[in-house]
């Protein structure tokens, strides 16, 4: 099938779809002003979707689509699908995240928190610690992985297990390539792990924003070390970590959360029986770990 990308209507020749393009009468979808469907991403004007349609990532699912097509031959087009995505990916796993468009601006909100408060003697280290992770890794993590323009970097997942139980349960996945078999994969981490990959994360936009200023070390970039170093201490050693965690887990599922409603998905299926929560759960994941370009890397250390 051949498909308009700015209407979605499907062609079964090439030929049909250029009549349909080439009309007088230009095609517009009733609620969205330009979509893009192969990537799935809107646009509220043609200028913004016409400079889309020259993007590499447009491109190379273009790539994909009419490879896809090419290639169909009998059962074989899973298989031809697969290694297409695999070849001509648009996702960076979390290690690699692009952080280059917001470096200045992180290290800015951070320099400012952590300014105003790492010497107000009315705060505890708790209040300060829990200030300071809301206030700027939440505002990071939301610019840089739940950001729905920026489709490459949604590498992190903070998947609530349950819904309406008493215990919030989560499970954090990073997409990561395997060492074994250079696949990409969706990593099930805990929550320590994941702080770990955080805190590296920081260090990354630090390490990044200091090579941009030909490897000098500004006054921001001091204080932006002191607050990663103060995180490191309070989120791992200090005696309140603990009960830090159930604060952090909720901010960390609230913002979860914040994408799904931006991208209007539905609400989730409460379910009664254990077993029947467990499906749920997993058919939640399965779509959660799909790519924009609908490939589903395999989900490893899972307890599901």
């Amino acid at each position: 099938m051949f498909i308009c990308l700015k209407c979605n209507k499907q062609f079964k020749y090439e030929s049909k779809l250029n009549e349909h393009k080439n009309r007088k009468t230009k095609c517009k979808p009733d609620n969205i002003d330009y979509p893009c469907s192969l990537c799935d991403v809107k646009f509220k004007y043609k200028s913004e979707f016409e400079r889309h349609e020259k993007s590499n990532k447009h491109i190379k699912n273009i790539n994909i689509h009419n490879s896809v097509i090419n290639n169909h031959i009998g059962d074989n087009i899973t298989n031809n699908f697969n290694n297409i995505v695999n070849l001509t990916l648009n996702t960076n796993t979390f290690s690699d995240t692009n952080i280059s468009y917001v470096s200045n601006l992180c290290i800015d909100v951070a320099y400012t928190a952590f300014t105003n408060i790492k010497d107000n003697k009315y705060l505890s280290d708790y209040n300060k610690t829990l200030t300071l992770f809301n206030d700027v890794v939440i505002y990071i993590l939301d610019k840089l992985h739940f950001n729905i323009s920026n489709s490459e970097n949604h590498n992190l997942k903070i998947l609530l297990m349950f819904p309406k139980i008493d215990k919030d349960i989560y499970e954090y996945l990073i997409l990561e390539i395997n060492k074994e078999t250079n696949a990409l994969v969706w990593n099930s981490i805990s929550y320590e792990q994941l702080l770990h990959e955080i805190i590296n994360l920081l260090n990354n936009i630090n390490t990044y924003n200091i090579q941009r200023y030909n490897n000098y070390e500004r006054e921001e970039n001091l204080i932006f070390q002191q607050f990663i170093d103060y995180l490191t201490i309070n989120l791992f050693n200090h005696e309140f970590a603990n009960e830090l965690k159930k604060q952090i887990n909720k901010s960390l599922g609230l913002l979860y959360l914040q994408i799904n409603k931006q991208q209007k998905k539905p609400d989730r299926d409460v379910k009664q029986d254990l077993l029947q929560k467990i499906n749920e759960y997993k058919n939640y994941r399965s779509d959660e770990c799909r790519l924009s370009n609908g490939f589903t890397p395999e989900i490893i250390n899972s307890e599901i």
